[in-house]
């Protein structure tokens, strides 16, 4: 998860200089940022139903695998194709780690106070990963080529298989009951994930109608509607949706996508207009970042603390206030208000990232594990991933056009501050509404775990 978490960031601050090596275009840099998370995505759910069946320890060592030959093809990349492409693989190999490493957490500590620490550390180290990221790509892309942005992941990838010897310590584990292997639900999923996503970014690009982009959208939620349908239908679901039906559990995965949606599409567009606007160095704008995600790391740790006093209910609230606060001070504070806006915004989303993951794992049955683990890293791979495109989008707009498309400079400037100032505005209205749900919620079967 370390890895996964420099994943996230290290290669956003690479992006102007993979702009110059592989000539990518202002759509190619952002699908290059987020394509890893939205594969994770689209992905997430069959694995963990794969996991269920076949063992989560091989799945897990089989997204080592993955993502150690995708590091490699990344770095070999001759064309921005190839690196989307291998990036692909990446978001791949990421979310059959995470399939497995949900379920194991979850059968290794059966205790709710031991879990919740469990998944905060867990959660730490995708923050700690997203702290290192800035810095390390940075230090990599000025002091080394950009290829080892990538490629600085296969040493540390086979120290965990090899050295720290994955395949011996980890426990196996399947689930009694597992999902059935249904190749409907798994496209109608893909669609609903995959397709929208490329609507959203179709919005921005010259040259492809409106009506396609959102006929994309559209036909994204009507698979959403179909795959809910026939997994109420099925005997064993490929994904139980009735888990929804808790109140905690749904409101939990919502705000884990939004929060981490305004979290990453803010790091994304900061780390960009740091380079291309204010003319920093990339070891440089990785510095300048730390606050934002340090302070998520230290969030991730700090959560499962004050749950020891408070609900799980109230630390949400708590970590949705502090990220509401956050991101309005970085949309309307700029300047020095900024350390203060990052580090509020990355401590509220690290609190809200490790209790509503542990929020989500403890309300599920024992025997949904893997159903409640591809809910909770489901909303952890679209939330990052759609904010990204969604902010991304929302710069591109307001930053204007030229005519050979969106303006690199316009986009990262005007743009990024009008598209913060939106999405700070919706997320502190998200938060409002939000509160009552989440401290109205009954949570009987958290109640019963405690």
């Amino acid at each position: 998860m370390l890895v996964g978490g420099t994943d996230m960031t290290k290669v956003t601050v690479a992006l102007p200089t993979l702009n110059e090596a592989l000539s990518l275009g202002t759509i190619e840099s952002l699908w290059t940022a987020d394509i890893y998370a939205l594969a994770a995505g689209v992905v997430l759910v069959p694995a963990a139903v794969v996991a269920d069946r076949y063992g989560r320890k091989r799945i897990y060592l089989l997204g080592l695998g993955v993502a150690i030959v995708s590091a490699i093809l990344a770095g070999l990349a001759p064309t921005g194709a190839v690196l989307i492409a291998a990036r692909v693989g990446q978001g791949i190999g990421s979310a059959l780690l995470i399939a497995g490493t949900v379920a194991i957490i979850r059968v290794t500590f059966p205790g709710l106070q031991l879990r919740a620490l469990a998944y905060g550390v867990w959660t730490a180290g995708f923050s700690t990963g997203s702290a290192l990221g800035p810095l390390l790509g940075g230090g990599l892309v000025d002091f080394a080529q950009w290829q080892w942005v990538f490629w600085i992941n296969v040493p540390i990838l086979l120290v965990c298989l090899i050295l720290i010897a994955a395949w011996m310590i980890l426990p196996e584990s399947t689930n009694p009951d597992p999902p059935r292997l249904d190749g409907l639900s798994a496209v109608l999923s893909a669609v609903a994930v995959g397709v929208p996503i490329a609507g959203l970014k179709g919005l921005a690009q010259p040259g492809i109608p409106t009506w396609l982009a959102l006929t994309g959208i559209g036909v994204g939620a009507v698979a959403g509607v179909l795959f809910a349908v026939r997994q109420i239908h099925l005997p064993r679901p490929f994904l139980d949706v009735r888990l929804f039906a808790d109140r905690l559990l749904a409101v939990s995965a919502v705000v884990i996508a939004v929060t981490l949606g305004v979290f990453n599409g803010t790091l994304y567009l900061l780390t960009l207009r740091y380079q291309v606007v204010d003319g920093l160095s990339a070891v440089d704008a990785g510095i300048a970042l730390i606050p934002l995600a340090a302070a998520m790391a230290v969030g991730g740790l700090l959560g499962p603390l004050l749950q020891r006093r408070l609900t799980q209910k109230h630390v949400i609230v708590g970590g949705l206030a502090l990220t509401a606060v956050g991101s309005l001070v970085l949309a309307t504070m700029p300047g020095a208000g900024q350390p203060v806006g990052m580090t509020t915004l990355g401590l509220g989303s690290g609190i809200v990232m490790a209790i509503g993951a542990n929020a989500v794992m403890s309300t599920a049955p024992a025997e949904r594990t893997a159903d409640a683990g591809a809910i909770q890293e489901s909303a952890f791979a679209l939330g990052g991933g759609t904010g990204i495109a969604v902010l991304g989008v929302l710069a591109i707009h307001f930053g204007g056009q030229t005519p050979t498309g969106p303006s690199h400079e316009a986009t990262y400037g005007p743009g990024t501050e009008t598209a913060l100032g939106i999405a700070a505005f919706f997320f502190a209205c998200f938060a409002i509404a939000a509160t009552p749900i989440i401290l109205s919620t009954t949570g009987r079967r958290h109640l019963r775990a405690l």
